[in-house]
């Protein structure tokens, strides 16, 4: 909740992002972007914007939380007045931040174990095929990984149209590497991708996700998982993926060692 007691809508919808519809996502999306027009529309205006039902935009905003449209409104117009204090997430304001964030990359470079680098190293030597999905800040993360793979020569096929994981779904095969980046662990739209996959056939799946007990971990042959204080800022997730890019690193430059040995 804001201050006295409004609900932010930031948080609101961050807090509830992975139980909206992939529609109703659309409709946070387009919010963020036209915070200052939103605030002045009415719920007939928003609808056709978005390209969806009144009916639509109600059940939405009752799903975030709010009483109906005008209390969604007003939430918005409370905010816009407050947007020139500038926010800092709370965790940044703890003393001992600077040195908590290098023990989570070190911690998550420290859990890679021998054995998960020797199967690792020996999934790679065989240059697999690799399909690269991935989904928001982590898709970032996921851009410098691929950039990595091509340099080192590796076909690597970096997904995000529909039309290309529809592509992908009728070529992959048990010889091919699906390398799935999220940070929760828990993104449906990769989970779901997962699942179509595994029905077609049975590539190496390897995954990259935060440490707790999670669907994407639980649905891979090989994951590694990294440590982090979550980051939101304004309802955007700012939490640091440098533990993923430190763990790769580790990985490809063992791989790479390997390599130079073997020539």
């Amino acid at each position: 909740m804001g201050e006295g007691g409004r609900m932010d809508f930031y948080e609101s919808s961050s807090n509830k992002m992975e139980q909206l519809s992939r529609t109703e996502q659309e409709i946070v999306h387009y919010i963020y972007k036209n915070m200052s027009q939103v605030k002045n529309m009415s719920i007939r205006e928003l609808a056709e914007n978005c390209f969806v039902s009144s009916t639509t935009i109600f059940r939405f905003v009752k799903k975030l939380g709010y009483d109906g449209y005008a209390d969604f409104i007003q939430s918005l117009s409370y905010m816009a007045h407050n947007t020139s204090t500038i926010q800092i997430p709370k965790i940044l304001h703890v003393d001992t931040y600077r040195d908590d964030y290098l023990n989570n990359v070190v911690e998550a470079v420290k859990v890679v174990t021998d054995d998960k680098m020797y199967r690792f190293n020996r999934i790679m030597s065989r240059r697999p095929k690799i399909y690269m999905v991935s989904e928001g800040l982590t898709r970032e993360a996921a851009h410098y990984i691929y950039h990595i793979l091509t340099v080192l020569e590796f076909e690597v096929y970096f997904l995000q149209e529909d039309y290309e994981i529809q592509n992908m779904l009728q070529r992959i095969t048990s010889e091919d590497v699906l390398f799935v980046l999220s940070y929760t662990g828990n993104n449906m739209r990769l989970v779901h991708i997962i699942e179509k996959v595994l029905m077609s056939a049975t590539p190496t799946v390897m995954s990259i996700t935060r440490s707790d007990n999670n669907s994407i971990q639980n649905m891979s042959n090989l994951n590694f998982y990294v440590f982090a204080d979550e980051v939101q800022y304004k309802g955007f997730d700012l939490t640091s993926r440098c533990g993923m890019i430190a763990i790769f690193e580790t990985l490809i430059y063992r791989y790479i060692v390997n390599m130079e040995k073997d020539a």
